[in-house]
């Protein structure tokens, strides 16, 4: 690979950070519409397989995903809402239960401090704790009450969707676009590189979408079975953010188990909660990652941490959206230019 190729890419992901950083207030549906398409081009291909034209196929996908969407705000928003609400009713309590709990180890210190200190400490610690679950509490309510309106319903129901299916519609016509633009002596080794660009992209944004709308279902539904307050909530959200290798199943474990410590749950909502995510946890690892991701992905999970702060921390919610596609990228253009440079005459001593 040449230095021109070299010069190629470099200027590519340069121009490419620079429009995205300069456009980051507009792009977010843009972006969303871009992955979308991204995603539901296969069920368009398959529909097109099967005698549909290529329109067709797309305004089927489309609709199909705002019916999924929309059925899924009307049977889960409620559930969400209402635990949310039920939890922000019952902090008070909660409270009271935790102080219930840790009332022994202030009789133990009782010998090294005086009452009044003791006290001091219970209706500051007590104050903290209500502000605490208050706030969580408060952000959870706007999230769910609010939320869809600063998540802007416009954009999101009606500028999004078109957008998607012109992408859809258009799809072989701007991978043709592209293709064109490419000299035709580096054409194979630029479709080389993209195929293992998209076989990494697919195993991982499809694949990865699969596993985690299980998991949210599957621990939302469990925690709720075993009788945890708040429970679909954590579960939910536990199961959404596994895309974070390791994040999202570690913070949903720890706090159902600050949860149920604080709801005073019997030992059975403890061998519940473990139960459930341990079983969540090896449905994940050894059936569906293996099926629907696969060893094809080649990010590593500390990389993948990386990039999402990252992105986010640059570019907000836009920048996690982008952060995993254009680290697979990089890491497709590393990889060819390390194995380049092994090649070189350089590396092997020739010159």
């Amino acid at each position: 690979m040449n230095k021109k190729i070299y010069a190629f890419w470099i200027t590519l992901f340069l121009v490419f950070a620079l429009l995205t950083w300069a456009l980051s207030g507009i792009l977010l549906p843009f972006v969303l519409s871009f992955i979308l398409a991204y995603i539901l081009n296969p069920l368009v291909v398959k529909l097109e397989s099967k005698g549909c034209s290529r329109t067709v196929a797309s305004v089927l996908v489309i609709t199909g995903l705002i019916v999924a969407i929309l059925l899924a705000f009307l049977i889960v928003m409620p559930v969400l809402e209402s635990q949310v609400i039920g939890f922000i009713q019952k902090i008070p309590t909660y409270v009271g239960a935790l102080w219930d709990k840790l009332q022994p180890l202030f009789d133990a210190v009782k010998n090294y401090a005086s009452a009044e200190q003791i006290a001091t400490v219970k209706e500051t610690m007590s104050n903290q704790s209500i502000s605490f679950f208050n706030k969580i509490g408060g952000m959870l309510l706007d999230l769910f009450s609010q939320g869809m309106v600063l998540f802007n319903i416009v954009t999101f129901i009606i500028i999004t969707p078109v957008i998607t299916f012109y992408l859809l519609n258009d799809w072989p016509v701007i991978v043709d676009k592209i293709r064109g633009l490419i000299p035709q002596k580096k054409l194979p080794f630029f479709q080389e590189q993209m195929q293992e660009i998209d076989t990494t992209l697919s195993a991982f944004v499809r694949g990865q979408a699969m596993v985690c709308l299980f998991l949210a279902l599957f621990y939302g539904i469990g925690l709720t079975i075993i009788g945890l307050d708040l429970g679909f909530v954590v579960g939910f959200i536990s199961g959404i953010l596994s895309f974070i290798p390791y994040v999202g199943s570690l913070s949903g474990f720890f706090i159902s188990l600050l949860l149920a410590f604080t709801q005073s749950a019997g030992w059975g909502v403890f061998i519940g909660i473990l139960f459930v995510f341990g079983i969540g946890q090896f449905i994940e690892g050894y059936v569906l990652t293996p099926k629907l991701v696969g060893d094809k992905v080649g990010l590593h999970p500390a990389w993948v941490i990386f990039a999402l702060f990252a992105g986010g921390y640059l570019f907000g919610f836009m920048g996690v959206l982008l952060a995993v596609p254009v680290t697979a990228v990089l890491g497709v253009i590393l990889r060819t230019t390390i194995k380049a440079y092994k090649e070189s005459a350089f590396y092997k001593g020739s010159k």
